[in-house]
C-alpha cells in the first residue's frame, strides 16, 4: 500500500480487506494497517459507533444495575487514573419507547483509530420472569436430581447435599401428612394401611370377576389380575400372622400397629422418592437414612439422660425419628420444611427461580422463555437496523450468558441466508471457510486462535461494507456486526447438565445401568451435529465449509446457521472454583464443551492470585481490595471488550488457559 493519503486507504479497503498472514513469528502489523484503513472507511458516510449490549444474570435485578457495573469496570472508574477525562451521558433510546432502559454514551474512546463513541445498552429480561412459585423451584430440583451426580468435578458434593436434603423433605412431608391423618382418624395407625389396601384389593377382585365373566374376550386381563390377587394375599397373610404372634397388651400396641407406626412414613417417603427422583433418588435416600439413624442415636442418648429411670425398650421403640410414635418426628419434619422455606425465600426463588423457569420445559415456562428470547432477538435486530453501529459487543453474566447464547444463535439463524454473497466477503472469509479447525481439537495453537480472531474481525468489516453498498431495497443484504461475545461466570459451563437430555428410564433399565454423563454428552453432540448448538470454531459437517454450505437449489455457496462463532470471537472470563464456595461455582471453562477456539480466562481479584469467597458477582467490581482497578479480573475484562478495537482481544489469546488444564472437565 502506498504511503499516500486517506483516499488511498479508502480505495484499498473498498476493493478487498487486506490478507493477514500468520506464522510462528506473529505480529500485529497487518492488523494495525487494517485498523487504519477501517478508520478512514465509512460506508454510510456517517461515523459509526460501537454498541455494548449487556445481558444481566439471575436474581431480582434492577434495570441498568448490571450495565452501570460494567461501565465502572471498563470505562469510568472514578478512582482509576486511566479514566481521567472520560465521560458518560444518559439518554432514552431513539424511538423513545422506554425511558427506564436508557442508553449510556461515552465521549471519544482514547487510542481508537477513528475516535469513536460507544453506546452501552442493557438487555433487561428480569421483568419477564414473574415470581416463580416455590413448588416450581422444587420440581426443577427434583428433575436435576434425576440426572444424577454428573456435574463438573468438585460440584458433585452440591448435588449430593441437595439430593439428600430433598429426601429428608420427602420424609418430612410423609410424617406430617400421616400424623395429620392419624390425629383426625382417632384410631390406630394400621388403619391407614389396611383401609386403602383392602380398597385396592377389592377393586382387583371386582376386575377379575368382570374379566372372567367376559370369557375369551377378556382372557388377557384375567391372568395378570389373578396373579395380582395371589400376590396381594401375601401381605394379608403376613398381617394376620404378625397380629397372632404379637398380640400386644395393656397399653402396648400389637405387632402390626408397632411396625406401622415406625415404618409407614419411611415406606411412603421411599416410594415417593423412587417415583419423583428415580434411581438416583434411591441412592440419596440411603444416605438420608444414615443421617436419620445418627439422629436416632442422638435421641437415645438424650432420652436416657432425661429419663434415665425409664425402660430402655421404651426409649428404643420411640427412637426412629420418622416414626409416628416418636416425640421428635413432627418437630424434625417441621424444621426440615421450615429450613427449605427459608432457603427458598432467601436464595432459591430469587436466584435459582429464574434458572428453573428458563430451563424447565413446562408449558408455562416455555411461554416465559419465548418472551425473553423474542425481547432479546428484537433488541439485537434493532441495533443492527439502527445504522449507527459497525461493531456490536455482547457482554453477558451468569444465566444471562445462556439468554445471550440463545439470542445470538436465533438472530444469526434469521439473517444468515440474507448476508451478502460469499463472493464479496474477501480472502479472510475464504481462509476461515477452508480451514481445518474443529471445536473438539484441544491442540489448537495460539497462532490458530489468533488467526481466527483476526480474520473473523476483518470478515465482519467486509460484511458491513458489502451490506452498506447502494442496492435496490428488495435486494439489500442484511449485516452481522457482533464482533465479540464476552461471557462472565457463565452457566454454560454446566450445559450438559442444564441443557441436555439423557436416555429415558426405560432405555437405561434395558441397559442395566444408571444415567451417566456420557448420555448428556451424546445429546449435546447430536445437537451440534444438527447445528442447533453453534460451537467455536463451527463444526464441519460432510463436505461443507466451516462457514458455508452449497445450496442444492441454487448450487451456490451460502452461510449456514452454525457459522456464528466462525465470525464472532468468544472470550470467557471466570473465577476458578475452590472448595465450592471460594471463587465462582456457577462459572467455569467453556472450551471443552463449546470448542477450543473459545479463549477461557481464569482470573483473580488480586494480582498475587488467590481465591475470595463467592465471587460470582465480582466480575466488574472495582472496589475489591487491595488491587481495585488494577486487579486481574478488571484488566482482563477491559481487554476482552476492547473499546478502542485495537487488537487487545487478540493479544488476550496469549493469556488464555492451557486446554490440557481442562482435560476430563
Amino acid at each position: 500500500m502506498p504511503a499516500g493519503s486517506a483516499t488511498s486507504l479508502r480505495k484499498v479497503r473498498l476493493v478487498s480487506p487486506p490478507v493477514v498472514v500468520l506464522n510462528r513469528s506473529f505480529s500485529l502489523t497487518s492488523f494495525q494497517i487494517w485498523i487504519s484503513a477501517m478508520a478512514e472507511f465509512d460506508p454510510a458516510t456517517v461515523r459509526k459507533r460501537t454498541a455494548i449490549l449487556v445481558v444481566h444474570g439471575i436474581g431480582s435485578q434492577r434495570a441498568l444495575e448490571t450495565v452501570r457495573g460494567v461501565i465502572r469496570g471498563v470505562w469510568l472508574d472514578e478512582k482509576n487514573p486511566a479514566d481521567k477525562g472520560k465521560r458518560i451521558w444518559t439518554h432514552p433510546e431513539r424511538d423513545g419507547s422506554d425511558i427506564d432502559l436508557a442508553v449510556m454514551t461515552t465521549n471519544r474512546v482514547p487510542d481508537s483509530p477513528d475516535g469513536r463513541l460507544v453506546d452501552f445498552h442493557e438487555l433487561y429480561w428480569a421483568h419477564l420472569m414473574s415470581e416463580t412459585k416455590a413448588v416450581a423451584v422444587l420440581l426443577w430440583l427434583y428433575e436435576l436430581v434425576r440426572k444424577g451426580p454428573i456435574m463438573k468435578l468438585g460440584m458433585n458434593g452440591l448435588w449430593w447435599a441437595a439430593a439428600i436434603f430433598l429426601c429428608l423433605m420427602n420424609l418430612s412431608f410423609a410424617v406430617l401428612v400421616l400424623q395429620g391423618i392419624f390425629l383426625f382418624s382417632q384410631n390406630s395407625a394400621q388403619i391407614m394401611v389396611v383401609a386403602p389396601y383392602l380398597l385396592l384389593f377389592a377393586s382387583l377382585v371386582l376386575g377379575f370377576a368382570v374379566a372372567k365373566s367376559w370369557g375369551e374376550r377378556a382372557s388377557r386381563l384375567a391372568r395378570p389380575l389373578a396373579i395380582s390377587l395371589a400376590l396381594g394375599l401375601v401381605p394379608i397373610a403376613v398381617y394376620v400372622v404378625v397380629g397372632i404372634c404379637f398380640p400386644g397388651g395393656e397399653g402396648k400396641p400389637d405387632g402390626a400397629e408397632f411396625l406401622t407406626q415406625i415404618g409407614l412414613p419411611t415406606l411412603i417417603a421411599f416410594l415417593a422418592t423412587l417415583l419423583i427422583m428415580g434411581k438416583q433418588g434411591k441412592r440419596a435416600f440411603g444416605r438420608a437414612l444414615i443421617i436419620s439413624l445418627m439422629m436416632s442415636i442422638i435421641f437415645i442418648a438424650a432420652d436416657r439422660l432425661w429419663h434415665w429411670d425409664a425402660p430402655f425398650t421404651s426409649t428404643l421403640i420411640r427412637s426412629w425419628v420418622w416414626g409416628l410414635n416418636s416425640p421428635w418426628s413432627v418437630a424434625a419434619a417441621s424444621a426440615v420444611i421450615g429450613l427449605y422455606l427459608i432457603i427458598n425465600a432467601a436464595f432459591l426463588q430469587p436466584y435459582l427461580g429464574d434458572a428453573a423457569r428458563y430451563f424447565r420445559n413446562s408449558p408455562a415456562n416455555v411461554a416465559v422463555r419465548r418472551a425473553i428470547r423474542k425481547e432479546a432477538v428484537d433488541r439485537l435486530a434493532n441495533l443492527h437496523a439502527s445504522g449507527q453501529y459497525d461493531r456490536i459487543v455482547v457482554v453477558a453474566h451468569s444465566l444471562g450468558t445462556v439468554v445471550a447464547y440463545d439470542m445470538l444463535r436465533a438472530y444469526f439463524s434469521r439473517v444468515c441466508n440474507e448476508l451478502p454473497p460469499v463472493e464479496e466477503l474477501g480472502t479472510d472469509f475464504d481462509a476461515i471457510d477452508s480451514a481445518a479447525w474443529q471445536p473438539e481439537d484441544a491442540k489448537a495453537t495460539i497462532e490458530d486462535k489468533k488467526a481466527l480472531r483476526i480474520k473473523a474481525r476483518a470478515t465482519i468489516a467486509s460484511i458491513a461494507a458489502a451490506a452498506a453498498k447502494p442496492m435496490p431495497q428488495q435486494h439489500k443484504p442484511k449485516s452481522w456486526l457482533v464482533t465479540d461475545f464476552v461471557t462472565l461466570g457463565s452457566a454454560l459451563t454446566h450445559a450438559y447438565f442444564l441443557m441436555c437430555l439423557g436416555k429415558t428410564a426405560a432405555d437405561l433399565k434395558a441397559e442395566g445401568r444408571l444415567n451417566t454423563e456420557q448420555d448428556l454428552k451424546d445429546d449435546f453432540a447430536r445437537r451440534v451435529g444438527e447445528r442447533e448448538f453453534p460451537t467455536c470454531p463451527p463444526k464441519r459437517l460432510d463436505r461443507d465449509g466451516l462457514l458455508t454450505f452449497t445450496n442444492p437449489k441454487t448450487h451456490r455457496k451460502q452461510i449456514h446457521n452454525g457459522a456464528l462463532f466462525g465470525l464472532t470471537r468468544w472470550s470467557n472470563i471466570y473465577f476458578p472454583r475452590r472448595q465450592l464456595f471460594w471463587g465462582d461455582a456457577i462459572g467455569g471453562a467453556l472450551s471443552p464443551i463449546f470448542g477450543y477456539h473459545i479463549v477461557d480466562l481464569a482470573v483473580s481479584t488480586r494480582k498475587a492470585g488467590g481465591d475470595d469467597f463467592f465471587t460470582h458477582t465480582a466480575y466488574w467490581d472495582v472496589r475489591r481490595a487491595p488491587d481495585t482497578c488494577q486487579a486481574p479480573h478488571i484488566v482482563t475484562l477491559r481487554k476482552a471488550i476492547d473499546l478502542a478495537d485495537t487488537g487487545a482481544a487478540i493479544d488476550l489469546v496469549d493469556e488464555g488457559d492451557d486446554p490440557s488444564a481442562h482435560d476430563g472437565n
